[in-house]
């Protein structure tokens, strides 16, 4: 990495690592994004040696907790003081400035994403630029024309921000402009942001600013660097650095070749056949006939064995290949091996997995699968199937039942509703976000008056919980019966038929329209590759009662650890909450 001719005239950096990595997954088993290794060496590594090129004299990194990152980078970092502060709760990227706020006193400075690597940045002029524009907060943006970007600005012609988009591949997209993942700010930012509530730069920060008339710039940030949300971000930083011209810094290792970068004590066979850019670290072996085809990464300790191929591949620390066997396009996790005589194209290889990192793999990224040492799962791949099957079984033999049993209830409440309640339908129908971002319509027995939404901009001011959550203790807009069937769970009674048509499974993360999930890019792309749910984690853990930190954590960690058992479990602890009342809004 080089190191720039300007100083940047910004003294002090936040690295902000760690939060949901849900699009990670499961690599993410392994290690956390910021570990990632990039050319065999971690992420976070990259961007400390990039900031104390550019001039900055302190960094606090913001992980969570039971984070590393201080062992890692014990007597690794000189010349620039480094020190580190651990989440309790995910506080979103700005309530994660509020904790810092002695550490940012008086002086503008830097925001870096912890999934960034920052690489060839222009650092300095993007600080220039925010220095003279006297803007509160500059955004660095991108233009990017590669499929899946979700996330953008739309920027007025004298460069100040005038929107932020959080978009689903399902909507169609509406700015070239792309959040880079950095930003400089000015400290007194800081006094919008409230300490007890979960907070977003781009969503909920950046818009309190302009509503108090200050000004928010945009500024494109030139040079070579890229977010790594997802596996195909992580093969393109790859392929960037080794095929387009980049020089990364690859010392101590040696170049032996054209393009062949190699650490201490490997061995290579003078019969195996190497074509660049390939980098080995330290302790690696290469046997007779074997064929290593850049760009290919490898981690300390790999073994390639006789007669194996491996092409555009990255290895992390401790694979093996074993004979005549074929890697090609495909992530090898840590001491992951593949079998004799074995070939695997466009895949992710290790050592376990579980239903719910496919999920988390969507349908347009070239990894196609995870393999388990002698097992495959692609997408829809046979554990996957079975665990879909036998979810669904359940699904409609548990709805069918409960409707056939409910309907004389069913006819008591929508008879309540009609004849004593307020005027108005027995159920309540709203367009709501099911598996993929497909639309369909979410039934509830009626519990507020009929213009309830309407009412809502006005009651906005009163609302006493934070994300997307809407909730006043007193509700004007619910009606007395209303009141009755939430408290008991009855309105979500409807949602059976839901379930019956395969709109909605009886687990999952609850349905929600797509506004309500602007605050969490990751979490939204989780809990839209499962079925949305009746009930789910969140629920059980305390329903209306759970703040919104803990919603995003139940959501991610049900789609990660998807099973059958784990739903029996949920549906038991949901019966015990609902007869309980506890937690109902």
């Amino acid at each position: 990495m080089n190191g720039l001719s300007t100083k940047i005239r910004v003294k002090k950096a936040v690295i902000l690592a760690g939060g949901q990595e849900a699009r990670l997954g499961p690599l993410t088993n392994y290690c956390p994004s910021w570990m990632f290794p990039i050319l065999s060496k971690p992420l976070m590594e990259h961007t400390i040696d990039c900031l104390k090129d550019n001039g900055i004299e302190e960094i606090i990194i913001a992980s969570p907790e039971k984070a590393k990152i201080p062992d890692y980078f014990k007597n690794k970092v000189s010349g620039t003081t480094v020190k580190y502060h651990e989440k309790d709760r995910p506080r979103g990227t700005a309530g994660t400035l509020k904790d810092l706020e002695k550490f940012l006193d008086e002086e503008p400075f830097l925001v870096i994403n912890g999934n960034l690597f920052v690489g060839y940045a222009d650092l300095a002029k993007f600080v220039e630029d925010h220095l003279q524009t006297g803007s509160l907060i500059t955004v660095g943006v991108h233009k990017d024309g590669r499929n899946g970007a979700t996330e953008n600005f739309t920027i007025a012609a004298n460069n100040t921000v005038k929107n932020f988009h959080t978009i689903h591949p399902s909507i169609d997209r509406r700015s070239p402009w792309r959040p880079s993942g950095m930003y400089v700010m000015d400290p007194s930012v800081l006094r919008f942001i409230d300490r007890n509530y979960y907070m977003d730069i781009n969503e909920q920060l950046i818009p309190a600013i302009q509503d108090e008339g200050f000004k928010v710039s945009a500024h494109e940030v030139k040079g070579f660097y890229s977010s790594i949300n997802n596996m195909n971000d992580y093969v393109y930083v790859h392929r960037e650095l080794l095929m387009n011209g980049h020089k990364p810094n690859l010392e101590p290792k040696v170049e032996v070749a054209k393009k062949i970068w190699v650490g201490k004590n490997v061995k290579i066979s003078s019969d195996a056949y190497l074509l660049g850019p390939i980098v080995i670290d330290d302790d690696c072996e290469i046997k007779d006939g074997a064929q290593i085809i850049g760009p290919t990464v490898m981690g300390k300790g790999c073994q390639i064995s006789e007669g194996a191929v491996v092409r555009e591949c990255i290895l992390w620390d401790g694979a093996s290949v074993s004979n005549y066997s074929h890697a090609e396009y495909s992530i090898i996790g840590e001491t992951s091996y593949i079998p004799d005589n074995s070939t695997f194209k466009h895949m992710l290889i290790l050592n376990g997995w579980r239903v719910g990192d496919a999920n988390l793999i969507p349908s347009d990224y070239n990894i196609k699968g995870v393999a388990a040492l002698s097992e495959i799962m692609s997408i829809g791949g046979s554990k996957q199937k079975l665990y879909n099957i036998a979810k669904r079984i359940m699904d409609v033999g548990l709805a069918a039942a409960g409707l056939v049993l409910l309907l004389p209830l069913f006819a008591l409440i929508a008879m309540a509703i009609k004849v004593i309640d307020s005027p108005g339908p027995v159920f309540y129908r709203q367009k709501r976000c099911g598996m993929r971002g497909k639309l369909f319509n979410m039934m509830k027995f009626r519990t507020m008056i009929e213009n309830a939404e309407d009412l809502q901009k006005e009651l906005l001011p009163m609302n006493e919980v934070d994300g997307p959550l809407f909730k006043i203790s007193d509700d004007p807009r619910v009606t007395k019966l209303g009141r009755f069937l939430r408290k008991a769970s009855l309105d979500e009674l409807p949602q059976l038929f839901n379930v019956l048509k395969g709109e909605m499974s009886l687990v999952g993360p609850r349905p929600l329209i797509m506004a309500e999930m602007r605050f969490s890019q990751t979490w939204r792309d989780a809990r839209l590759r499962v079925k949305p749910g009746i009930t789910g984690l969140w629920q059980i853990q305390g329903r209306s009662e759970a703040p919104f930190h803990d919603w995003i954590r139940y959501d991610v960690s049900y789609v990660k650890n998807q099973s059958l058992w784990l739903d029996i479990k949920i549906l038991a602890k949901t019966v015990k909450a609902v007869l309980k009342m506890a937690g109902a809004c």
